[in-house]
């Protein structure tokens, strides 16, 4: 067993949640966590949490930039987005930073993960979080109530365009 996993199932048996369904016609409050990795990307993801915004959903959004550096020069100053970088998770999984603690312990009704390879710092984070309801775009994702399987040569708008539409036509038995 990796030692990422190891980690994970540590901390995640000192987590309680409460599974629920929601969807966008339920939920109250939405979580949203993705990867920076290009700029157009960025900008989507902004323009995605404007959208849910729009509403009526608290949204609540963390980052994971890859390079530290830029958290400061590039991300800074963009209102309500919070980042972080591995930097700030340590090698036996300890938070460092304020932003990623209050994500997981949030009162969110649904987070999705947008990112769409695996990324220990943001599967931690996901696995972590005391959301409702997980969505994710990771096929083995042990941590998610729904796994929202795509074509990978598809970009982000088209797993967006998955999101919603799941979001929007699955309703509760």
């Amino acid at each position: 067993m990796a030692l990422k996993n190891i980690i994970i199932k540590r901390n995640i048996k000192k987590s309680v949640r409460k599974v629920q369904f929601f969807n966008y016609e339920t939920a109250k409050s939405v979580g949203i966590l993705y990867c920076i990795d290009s700029k157009t990307n960025f900008d989507r993801i902004k323009q995605y949490i404007s959208d849910l915004s729009n509403r009526n959903l608290k949204v609540y959004a963390l980052g994971f930039v890859k390079k530290p550096e830029e958290i400061g020069i590039t991300y800074f100053g963009q209102g309500n987005f919070n980042f972080f970088s591995e930097k700030h998770i340590g090698k036996t999984g300890k938070i460092k930073e304020v932003c990623i603690s209050d994500f997981i312990n949030a009162d969110i009704d649904l987070v999705i993960n947008f990112t769409t390879s695996n990324n220990f710092y943001l599967e931690y984070v996901f696995a972590l979080s005391k959301a409702k309801f997980k969505v994710s775009s990771i096929i083995d994702c042990k941590y998610s109530d729904l796994n929202i399987n795509y074509d990978r040569s598809k970009d982000l708008n088209y797993f967006i365009s998955q999101v919603d539409h799941y979001m929007s036509t699955i309703k509760k038995a």
